[in-house]
């Protein structure tokens, strides 16, 4: 059928297809960098060194930072080796590395003159819009394509008409649409993670804009860490070393290397050291791949300070590579002095069978029975049992306390 067709006929039937009708009044806080030079959003962010370049709003990127450098003196008040050295500098040079132009630019000295112009027109001052070399045509709307399980757009083309927009006050900005969606990177390592089997949840929280609409957080995590701080500091004793197991994206080790403990975990996936370098800023080399089970068997060392969250019930449930007891003794022999660790229980609507009597009594009295922990202290539910979790969770978090 499509030999019967002419070309051109097909490429403005291709236009027609590919675009929505009209145009979309967008929020600036909904549009997302995207692609550089003909190179997509996570080609570019592969070449930047950068995966959450696609995570990263507009007006929070190198075009509006730019803007930023000039606002308080002008355009001609900020030195070439500024502009080169700023965010936008680097987006462009690497745009020149990778596919020999920025624009009309091919090196760093036409690189200034691009940002000038930008920088120029955000001033109000006549500049001659260039035509070609990859500059849109005047009058051309924003171009984006929405973000899969999000309610924001990647923009694929007028990243510098949003940033001006965002400096001259404007919340929104009308936007042409393609039809279909993308995913960011930091989706697709997320929806990667083992555990998640390709869902869309969050097990810690990680702060992007294109998962805070549909991505709920099951672990708020924040209601563990103050009740951990508050005790540690309570007794003195908020310094050392420090070991979460199954430490998933690594936000407590995060947190408590932020509040000077010496963190580090245990986590099975891979994945897991990934993410945490990347939205947490950890170093992998603190996050151990493996096990839980084998990591401890194998090892005679022991942490001040370990935690162990949502861990146990899978052990009660068989799903583990020993049985529940084993798992809780491996936690108490490395183990130097306290131990923080919540599982699953029997009031949650998916283990109303499976986890029969696991209520707070029998929980601490199965770790005082298994263990050989002076204290076993129940320092309450956690916050997590909200929408659309609120018939789950609730759990209450144990300290496993050995005498000074």
């Amino acid at each position: 059928m499509t030999d019967l067709i002419s070309a051109p006929a097909r490429h403005r039937l291709a236009r027609i297809t590919r675009w929505h009708p009209g145009l979309r009044e967008v929020p600036l806080d909904r549009l997302l960098l995207g692609g550089q030079n003909g190179m997509t959003a996570a080609a570019f962010a592969s070449a930047l060194g950068d995966p959450l370049w696609p995570s990263r709003r507009v007006v929070d990127g190198p075009h509006a930072a730019l803007l930023d450098l000039a606002a308080a003196g002008g355009p001609g008040a900020v030195p070439d080796a500024a502009i080169l050295a700023s965010s936008y500098g680097r987006m462009a040079r690497v745009c020149v590395r990778r596919t020999g132009r920025f624009f009309g630019a091919t090196d760093e000295a036409g690189v200034v003159t691009q940002a000038r112009s930008f920088l120029a027109r955000a001033a109000g001052e006549p500049v001659d819009l260039p035509t070609g070399a990859l500059h849109s045509p005047p009058g051309q709307p924003v171009l984006a394509v929405p973000v899969a399980d999000s309610d924001c757009l990647q923009v694929l083309d007028g990243h510098h008409r949003v940033a001006l927009a965002a400096a001259a006050g404007l919340s929104s900005l009308p936007v042409r649409v393609r039809r279909g969606a993308i995913t960011t990177p930091l989706q697709d390592l997320l929806r990667a993670m083992s555990w998640l089997d390709g869902g869309r949840e969050l097990y810690q929280p990680v702060v992007a804009p294109e998962l805070e609409a549909r991505w709920p957080t099951v672990r708020c995590c924040v209601d563990r860490l103050e009740a951990m701080e508050s005790f540690l500091r309570g007794r003195d004793q908020l310094a050392g070393s420090y070991l979460d197991v199954a430490s998933c994206y690594g936000w407590f080790v995060r947190h408590l290397g932020d509040l000077g403990l010496d963190a580090e975990g245990i986590e099975r996936d891979p994945l897991g050291a990934t993410l945490g370098r990347i939205v947490y800023g950890l170093d992998p080399a603190r996050i151990r791949t493996g096990d839980a089970v084998a990591l401890l068997r194998g090892s005679h060392e022991t942490w001040d300070v370990v935690s162990c969250f949502s861990l146990l019930h899978h052990f009660v449930l068989g799903r583990g590579s020993c049985d529940a007891v084993e798992l809780v003794r491996l936690l108490d022999q490395a183990t130097g002095r306290v131990l923080f660790l919540d599982t699953g229980q029997e009031h949650e609507r998916w283990f109303r069978k499976s986890l029969r009597g696991w209520d707070p009594t029998y929980i601490r009295e199965f770790l005082l029975e298994h263990t050989t922990f002076d204290e076993v202290l129940d320092l309450g539910p956690d916050r997590d049992a909200v929408p659309p979790y609120e018939d789950n969770y609730g759990r209450h978090l144990f300290a496993c306390v050995r005498a000074a």
